[in-house]
């Protein structure tokens, strides 16, 4: 009898199982649940826009140029499949990266942004410098020239390890008294070592690099023109892991000028960096 009543009492229960489950499948063809993921991407020293990147997850593509100049954009990708899914992120120039995702229903939001590294400037032939002096302080701008002649504009913020050395501009054993284009020499020098650089991400800049020789560190000198020796090397990321690189610029600033390139070159035909040195002549000295 017992066994009966429990059999009686199961069978309405089934019934409500099942109407619960028509009703929820009902709910949710009326009101869909869109699968959503939310991220940000940017370049890994600047922490800004990563230009001309595509994002690609479940056949679809995003494509981003510049994404904000107020940093890094939000991105979204919608009508997602719940479940095992793989983030592809890709620019030019740019090491890609691929993500595994584990998608839920409803909205997916990676909190922390994914870090593109940049590999190279492209078709990059030198840098060129051009100084402008405000008080005691060489502003400098840094501009990339490419193989076919024009600045490269738009491309990965690297890494750059920058130094300079300014001298006296001499021509004749006395300093120059006034811009000359042939004969000057180095004399005594008033200030080496490496020099902090900034990167311009704003769309409409040109030049994205620039320096600062700080006044403070020059020694003081009444010649009106020096000359400015710089160094610009470019870690190529994975090959050159950033602590390796500064304990190779530790010896190599110690060395004479005419000693950096050669001691650099090993390092250059395995791949590791690339060295490049320009020197500015007829730059400007503070009035004493």
């Amino acid at each position: 009898m017992a066994t009966m009543k429990w059999k009686q009492a199961l069978v309405p229960l089934a019934v409500v199982v099942v109407l619960a489950a028509v009703a929820l499948t009902v709910y949710l063809a009326m009101n869909p649940v869109d699968t959503t993921l939310d991220f940000q991407v940017r370049d890994a020293v600047s922490r800004h826009w990563v230009y001309d990147a595509s994002f690609r997850l479940e056949g679809r593509v995003i494509r981003s140029h510049f994404q904000s100049d107020q940093g890094p954009a939000a991105q979204r990708f919608t009508h997602l499949k719940p479940g095992q899914a793989t983030l592809e992120l890709s620019a030019p120039y740019y090491q890609a990266v691929s993500l595994p995702l584990t998608l839920k229903r409803g909205a997916n939001r990676l909190e922390e942004p994914i870090d593109l590294v940049g590999l190279e400037i492209p078709e990059l032939k030198s840098f060129i410098m051009f100084e402008n002096l405000a008080g005691s302080d060489i502003q400098v701008e840094i501009r990339p020239v490419s193989n076919a002649g024009p600045a490269v504009v738009n491309h990965p913020c690297l890494d750059l390890w920058l130094g300079a050395r300014v001298t006296v501009q001499l021509k004749n054993g006395l300093p120059v008294q006034e811009e000359t284009e042939e004969g000057s020499v180095r004399g005594e020098e008033l200030f080496r070592g490496r020099i902090d650089w900034k990167f311009d991400p704003y769309p409409e800049t040109v030049f994205r690099y620039s320096a600062v020789i700080p006044g403070a560190k020059l020694k003081p000198s009444k010649a009106p023109y020096r000359a400015v020796d710089y160094l610009v090397v470019l870690p190529r990321p994975p090959a050159m892991p950033r602590e390796e690189l500064e304990a190779i610029m530790e010896k190599t600033w110690s060395l004479k000028p005419d000693a950096v390139q050669e001691y650099l070159r090993p390092y250059e035909e395995q791949g590791k960096l690339r060295a490049i040195v320009f020197t500015s002549w007829n730059v400007k000295g503070a009035a004493e």
